[in-house]
């Protein structure tokens, strides 16, 4: 017994065991001055390769990521420096989606380990959701698509950067589609970076309405129409179309004046006088029903202004819906030398001339229909 613990007391002195070998383990020992490479470090050898290593990290929203620089052709700290500088600042991407960015670099024997440090002012959705846009001619089919869409926000890539406007662009499609674009939006452009051939264009749409409430606008828009057109369709001649269609406007509403950012449905649907939006009305309504008339843009009284000139059974004649249901009381037409206070491009559009005076020196048009002579009543053969 107290050999055996003797024993057992000279194997503890001497690191001893009782175990199999095959159980003996045996690891090396790990300096305090080494230091390992993270595992997903992204390996580069000149400025070329560094650059293209940080711009990886913010094309995928990374908001640490790790380089070695090994065998590298340069000096690794200059070049640290400048690389990051172009890539947050010059580069489209950068300029756009980050805020700033910090690295720092540390030699390791015979390599750099080189940590960089995002901070981004875009998420990794907006960052993924840029859409590359090569011409002018799908810039404009993407805007229009936005407005479509009631987007409001759209990131393009434009590799052929050429100072587009952008606003115009909307503004135009707006103007053209009036019976389904209830809205014109404001639209502000930030272009990134200042300067280059490619940028990154965010545009942003700002809507006083809700999307849900513009789509309802655009519903009670097309009723409105289809109802208009039907209750006119009957008529004849293009002067009692008008006469009725002003009929059928009037007797809904008792017209005030005003001034919305959704013109057309204030006319149809809120009894709202805004020339725009009458002059929209009255193109649409015509345009179904099959009545030549033209949306006028000009001027009265040196500020902006819209009419119509409507074909009254060929004969061409302006109307400015607007004063006939606020000034005047009745539907009114006019001629080019009536619109004194009124300023367009007259080559734009047909000339309303007067008809030719009649001997009593009254415009054709205004003359009162001939009365014809009282029918005699027959009488019976030899009666007087």
């Amino acid at each position: 017994m107290r050999f055996l613990a003797l024993l057992l007391l000279l194997c503890t002195l001497t690191s001893c065991s009782m175990a199999p070998d095959s159980y003996l383990s045996v690891q090396p020992h790990a300096g305090s001055g080494g230091q390992t490479e993270p595992a997903d470090a992204v390996i580069v050898q000149d400025y070329d390769g560094l650059k293209r290593a940080i711009l990886g990290f913010v094309e995928s929203g990374q908001t640490e990521g790790a380089i070695r620089a090994a065998n590298y052709d340069g000096n690794v700290e200059d070049d640290l420096i400048q690389a990051a500088y172009e890539v947050a600042k010059q580069e489209p991407l950068g300029a756009y989606a980050v805020d700033y960015m910090t690295h720092d670099c540390t030699l390791i024997v015979n390599y750099y380990e080189i940590h960089i440090r995002i901070t981004f002012r875009r998420s990794v959705y907006e960052i993924q959701s840029i859409e590359t846009i090569p011409t002018q001619t799908q810039l404009r089919k993407r805007m229009e698509e936005a407005v479509d869409q009631l987007e409001t926000r759209v990131a393009l890539r434009l590799p052929s950067y050429r100072e587009p406007d952008i606003p115009a662009m909307v503004t135009a499609y707006c103007a053209a589609n009036p019976g389904t674009v209830m809205e014109t939006p404001q639209v502000s452009v930030s272009v990134y970076p200042d300067s280059g051939s490619v940028r990154i264009v965010e545009v942003n749409l700002a809507y006083t309405q809700t999307p849900q409430a513009l789509r309802a606008m655009q519903k009670a828009v097309k009723e409105s129409l289809d109802a208009a057109a039907e209750y006119i369709r009957y008529r004849q001649s293009d002067r009692d179309k008008a006469e009725l269609l002003y009929t059928y406007l009037t007797e809904r509403f008792s017209y005030e004046a005003g001034s919305t950012a959704t013109p057309l449905y204030a006319a149809l649907c809120g009894g709202v006088a805004d020339p725009r939006g009458l002059t929209q009305a009255w193109q649409l309504i015509c345009d179904r029903a099959g009545v030549e008339c033209y949306t006028v843009e000009g001027l009265r009284s040196g500020e902006p202004y819209s009419w119509n000139i409507v074909s009254l059974d060929g004969v061409y004649r302006h109307l400015d819906l607007a004063r006939c249901v606020l000034e005047y009381g009745q539907l009114t037409f006019r001629t080019d030398r009536d619109m004194e206070e009124y300023y367009w491009n007259m080559e734009q559009y047909p000339a309303c001339e007067p008809l030719p005076e009649t001997p009593d020196g009254l415009p054709a048009e205004e003359q009162p229909a001939e009365e014809q002579p009282a029918e005699e009543p027959e009488t019976e053969e030899g009666q007087p």
